[in-house]
C-alpha cells in the first residue's frame, strides 16, 4: 500500500509537468487570441473612420466636379447644386470631427492618426478654397489640384489604415478597397478635366495627356481592385459595367482622346457632368457594398476570435487550477506517505531481511508483537521468532517459492521472547533490483492470535451446538405432534359448532313445516269429507291437488335451503353482501317473525367480492341467532335485530347489531374464546362466536369484533 502511494506521488510529477505545459500553451494561445480580438477591434474602428473618410472623398468629389463646372461656365451654371454639394460635405466632414470626439485615434496607431491630422488641416482650408471659387479667382488647375490634395491626402489615411490589418483574407479585402477608392477618385478627377476641357473650347493638348494619363490610372487600379476583391465583389462590379452610363463615358472619353477639335468643342459639358456623376453614384454603391463586406469580416472573425479567446481563457483558467491542484495534492500525498508510513510502522507487522534471511528493517509493530526491540532484531535472523510447533517442512516451502520469485501467502505461529506465542497471516514477497533479480525479501503480517483462539471456541460450540440441534429436532417432532393434535381439535369444535348450528337448523325447519303440513292434513281431510258425503266435484279437486302440490314445493324448497347452507364450498365465489343476508333470512325469517322481532335491513353497497360464501353464512346465522335468543331471555319489548352493510375505503363490512342491552363489560374481551357461553342453563356449547371468529379471521383473511352501542351490542365483520 505505503508504494503504491510512492508510486501516485512519481506519477503526479510527470502529470503536473504536462499540466504546466499546457498551462504555458493555453496562456500563449490565450494572450494570442486576446491581441488578435484587440487588433481586430482597433482593425474595425479603423475601418469605420475609413467609411466615414470614404464618404467625404466621394462628397468632395461631387464638390469638386461642380465646382470646375461652375468656374468653367464664369459662374452662369452650376452655382444652386454646388450650394447644396457643399452642405452635404460639411455634414459628412461634422460627422467625422463628432466620430473623433468619441474616439482615441491615437489607440489604432500613430501614423493613421498623423495622417489624419493632415486631413483635417487641409481640410480647414476649405472654406478659403470656397470663398475663390465664388470670386472666380482660382484656376481649374489650382481647383483641381486642391481638390485631388484633398482627397489623395484621405486616400493615404485609409492606406495607413489597411497596414494594420494581420489577418490575410482581411487584408486583402482592405488592399481591393483601397484600390477602388483609387480608381474611383481617378474617375472623379477624369469627370472634372473632362468637364474643362469640354467647357473651355480651347484646344489644350497637355490636359488632353493628362486626361488620358487618368484613364491608364483608373485601370491600373481597377486591376488591381479586381485581383484582390471577393468573388461576390467581382460579380458586382461586372453588373456595374452593364450600366448605360458607362457606354456613354467611354464614347464621350474616345471623342476627347480624339484630338479633334471641331467634336470636342460640339460636346455638351452638362451632360458629360451628368453621365459622369452617375457613373460616381453606381461606383459609390459598390464603394458602400466593399465597406459593409470589410465590417462583416472583420466582425465575424472578431466574432470567432473572441469565442476561440473564451475557450482558450476558460482552458487557461482549467490548467491553472488543474497545475495548483496538482501541486496540492504533491504536497498532500507526500505529507499522507510520511503520515502513513509512521502508521504502518506503528500499527502494521512488517519486516525485510536480506537474501540470507537476516532482518534489515523492522516496523514497531513487530518489535511490540515480539516483545524484541529494534536493535535486538537487526541484524539477527528471522529465524528468532519462529516457534517450535511450525514443522521445518512449512519454512522449506515457504523458502523454495519466495527464492523462485514467487509470492508465499500463509499462517504462520511466532514465538516471542518472553516464551509465548502470537499467529500472523504473513505475505511474503520478494524485492527485485532493476535487473530483475532478487535482492532482497519483505513480509507484511496480521495478526490473527485472536481468530485462532476464537476457532478453538468454535469448536466447543460446535459441539455444543450439536447437542442443541438434536433438542431442537426432537422439540420439533413435538411441536409438529401438538399443532397436529390442535388442529384436530378445531376440526373437532367446527364440527361440534356445525352440528349445534344444524340442530337449530333442525328446529327452524320444523316449524317452518308445522304450517304447510297443517294445511295439507287439513286440505286432505276437508276432500275426505266431501268423499264422503258425495258432495266432491271436479273443481274442488284441482283446487285442494294444487294448495297441496304448493305447500309440498315449499316444503321441498325448505329443504334445499337447508343442503345448500351447508354444502361444504372449496374455492371463493363473486356474491354481494346482500345475498349472503338474504339467503340467510330465508332460513330464519319464519322463526324471527313469530317471535315478534323485526329485522331491519340497511343495505349500502351491492358490490360483488370474492369470498367463501356458505362459511360467512353460517356466521352471519350465528350471529342472528345469538341476537334473537339475547332479545327472548331479557324480554325486550319492541325487539329489533338491524343488518348493516357498507364499504369503508377498501373494505366491506357487515354490521349485526340488536337492542337487548349489551354484552357485560366483564366478560366482553371472553367472548371469543372457545367454550365460554352466557347460555349454560339452556345448554349453549361456547363454540359458536369462537369458531365463527376463526372463520372470519383465519378462513375469510377479515376481521370480527363486537363493541356496545346505547341499544345494544354490535358485531362488525369486516372483509
Amino acid at each position: 500500500m505505503f508504494n503504491n502511494r510512492r508510486t501516485k506521488t512519481k506519477l503526479f510529477l510527470p502529470i503536473s509537468i504536462l499540466a504546466l505545459i499546457f498551462l504555458i500553451l493555453t496562456t500563449s494561445i490565450t494572450t494570442i487570441q486576446y491581441n488578435k480580438s484587440k487588433s481586430l477591434s482597433l482593425l474595425g474602428d479603423g475601418i469605420v473612420l475609413a467609411t466615414k473618410l470614404s464618404k467625404i472623398l466621394h462628397e468632395i468629389q461631387k464638390e469638386r466636379g461642380m465646382s470646375i463646372g461652375y468656374i468653367t461656365s464664369d459662374a452662369l451654371g452650376f452655382e444652386d447644386i454646388l450650394l447644396i454639394q457643399r452642405v452635404s460635405v460639411d455634414k459628412k466632414i461634422g460627422e467625422l470631427k463628432s466620430f473623433l470626439n468619441k474616439k482615441n485615434i491615437s489607440n489604432i496607431g500613430y501614423k493613421i492618426a498623423d495622417s489624419l491630422n493632415k486631413n483635417l488641416l487641409i481640410i480647414d482650408k476649405l472654406l478659403i478654397v470656397r470663398n475663390s471659387i465664388d470670386t472666380l479667382s482660382l484656376s481649374t488647375n489650382e481647383l483641381i489640384e486642391y481638390y485631388t490634395n484633398i482627397n489623395t491626402s484621405i486616400l493615404n489615411t485609409i492606406i495607413e489604415i489597411s497596414k494594420i490589418s494581420k489577418l490575410p483574407n482581411i487584408t486583402q479585402n482592405i488592399i481591393a478597397y483601397s484600390n477602388f477608392l483609387y480608381f474611383k477618385e481617378n474617375v472623379g478627377v477624369e469627370r472634372a478635366l473632362g468637364t474643362s476641357i469640354i467647357v473651355n473650347h480651347v484646344f489644350n493638348e497637355q490636359k488632353i495627356i493628362k486626361f488620358n494619363s487618368l484613364i491608364e490610372k483608373q485601370n491600373l487600379y481597377r486591376e488591381i481592385f479586381l485581383k484582390y476583391a471577393s468573388d461576390e465583389a467581382k460579380s458586382k462590379y461586372r453588373e456595374f459595367l452593364k450600366e448605360e452610363c458607362i457606354s456613354k463615358v467611354n464614347k464621350i472619353r474616345k471623342t476627347i482622346l480624339s484630338a479633334e477639335q471641331k467634336k470636342i468643342f460640339d460636346l455638351d459639358s452638362l451632360s458629360w457632368f451628368e453621365i459622369t456623376t452617375t457613373k460616381i453614384d453606381k461606383l459609390k454603391i459598390l464603394d458602400d457594398y466593399l465597406e459593409r463586406e470589410i465590417i462583416f469580416n472583420i466582425e465575424s472573425e472578431l466574432k470567432s476570435t473572441n469565442i476561440y479567446f473564451v475557450i482558450f481563457t476558460l482552458l487557461n483558467i482549467l490548467s491553472i487550477a488543474l497545475f495548483i491542484t496538482m501541486i496540492m495534492l504533491i504536497v498532500t500525498l507526500l505529507k499522507n506517505e510520511t503520515k502513513l508510513k509512521r502508521i504502518m510502522d506503528k500499527y502494521i507487522i512488517s519486516s525485510t531481511t536480506d537474501l540470507n534471511g537476516k532482518i534489515l528493517e523492522a516496523s514497531d509493530a513487530f518489535c511490540n508483537i515480539s516483545g524484541y526491540s529494534r536493535d535486538e532484531l537487526i541484524g539477527k535472523p528471522h529465524n528468532i521468532v519462529r516457534h517450535p510447533d511450525v514443522p521445518k517442512e512449512s519454512f522449506k516451502n515457504m523458502w523454495d517459492t519466495i527464492q523462485s520469485g514467487n509470492i508465499w501467502q500463509g499462517k504462520v505461529k511466532n514465538l516471542k521472547k518472553n516464551g509465548d506465542f502470537y499467529w500472523v497471516y504473513a505475505n511474503i514477497e520478494p524485492l527485485f533490483d532493476k535487473h530483475g533479480n532478487i535482492e532482497a525479501y519483505t513480509a507484511i503480517r496480521l495478526n490473527i492470535t485472536s481468530d485462532e483462539a476464537l476457532k478453538e471456541k468454535t469448536k466447543e460450540l460446535q459441539n455444543e451446538s450439536i447437542k442443541v440441534h438434536h433438542l431442537n429436532t426432537t422439540l420439533e417432532s413435538r411441536v409438529k405432534e401438538e399443532i397436529t393434535k390442535n388442529r384436530q381439535k378445531d376440526k373437532q369444535l367446527l364440527q361440534q359448532s356445525r352440528l349445534a348450528q344444524m340442530g337449530e337448523m333442525m328446529s327452524m325447519i320444523a316449524h317452518q313445516w308445522r304450517q304447510p303440513l297443517t294445511a295439507i292434513s287439513s286440505t286432505s281431510a276437508s276432500l275426505e269429507l266431501k268423499i264422503i258425503l258425495n258432495k266432491l266435484d271436479e273443481e274442488t279437486m284441482l283446487e285442494a291437488v294444487k294448495n297441496i302440490s304448493k305447500f309440498s314445493q315449499h316444503l321441498s324448497s325448505t329443504i334445499d335451503d337447508f343442503r345448500d347452507f351447508f354444502k361444504p364450498v372449496k374455492e371463493q365465489e363473486e356474491v354481494s353482501l346482500s345475498e349472503i343476508i338474504d339467503s340467510v333470512i330465508e332460513i330464519v325469517q319464519v322463526s324471527i317473525k313469530n317471535q315478534n322481532i323485526e329485522l331491519i335491513k340497511e343495505f349500502n353497497t351491492e358490490d360483488k367480492i370474492k369470498t367463501y360464501s356458505n362459511e360467512l353464512k353460517q356466521v352471519v346465522l350465528n350471529l342472528i341467532k345469538n341476537a334473537e335468543d339475547v332479545l327472548l331471555d331479557k324480554k325486550i319489548s319492541n325487539p329489533y335485530i338491524r343488518l348493516l352493510t357498507y364499504k369503508e375505503d377498501n373494505n366491506y363490512i357487515i354490521e349485526i347489531s340488536d337492542n337487548g342491552g349489551g354484552v357485560s363489560e366483564d366478560i366482553i374481551d371472553n367472548i371469543f374464546d372457545p367454550y365460554f357461553s352466557t347460555k349454560l342453563e339452556k345448554n349453549g356449547t361456547g363454540l359458536g362466536l369462537y369458531m365463527s371468529k376463526t372463520i372470519i379471521e383465519d378462513h375469510c383473511n377479515g376481521k370480527l369484533s363486537i363493541l356496545n352501542s346505547s341499544e345494544g351490542a354490535v358485531f362488525k365483520i369486516v372483509l
